[in-house]
């Protein structure tokens, strides 16, 4: 079963009072939990009327399918507004990874996202949304890291572009557990490295 057709026919990144009701309820995943997150609590939470919680989203699995999205969606339209205007491929690599690095930081932020990850495991419908999302940020990485070389299409790039998007929620997972000790800068300068390296290597075959 789909999302609600009244999620489908709203643009909820226009409107402020989606915006609103859609950060509240991950504010209700991060600090609560997923079984905290009902319509009630989000009307309580967002100070909007309950009527408009449905009106954008539908209901609840409305409301998860756009959480969904809007974290995904978020971390690549800030790398796309990085990567606008820079033109060499080792800027755009190094630009690609100081925004994962920024992005495993936010520990946070990773909470709401693992909140829903259970859920979203045992629930089919909900594993087709997040690889859709997952194979967006794969492309936009693979084609970050491909700039420059010489075949438009590479299997092993995909492959690179796999490991990117691990690193980033690996890594973030090892930071939030251990943030006083873990070298979160120094792991992320030797992917960098390694991944010019790799890149490197494959320019001059």
């Amino acid at each position: 079963m789909g999302a609600p057709a009244q999620r489908q026919s709203k643009d909820i990144t226009e409107s402020p009072t989606a915006q609103r009701i859609l950060e509240a309820a991950k504010r209700i995943l991060s600090e609560q939990g997923y079984a905290r997150l009902t319509l009630k609590a989000v009307e309580e939470e967002s100070g909007e009327y309950r009527a408009l919680v449905a009106y954008y989203f539908g209901n609840k699995q409305g409301l998860v399918d756009a959480i969904i999205e809007s974290l995904m969606d978020a971390e690549d339209q800030v790398l796309r507004e990085r990567l606008a205007g820079i033109d060499r491929p080792d800027e755009r690599v190094g630009a690609l990874i100081d925004e994962q690095r920024e992005i495993s930081a936010d520990w946070q932020g990773f909470r709401a996202f693992y909140e829903l990850l259970p859920h979203i495991m045992r629930d089919e419908r909900l594993r087709q949304v997040l690889a859709a999302d997952y194979a967006k940020s794969r492309e936009l990485d693979r084609q970050t890291l491909a700039a420059g070389q010489p075949a438009p299409r590479d299997v092993d790039m995909d492959r690179l572009a796999a490991l990117s998007v691990a690193i980033v929620e690996g890594l973030a997972v090892q930071y939030a557990a251990d943030r006083e000790r873990f070298d979160h800068e120094g792991t992320y300068l030797l992917w960098r490295d390694m991944v010019l390296a790799y890149l490197q290597s494959k320019r001059e075959r």
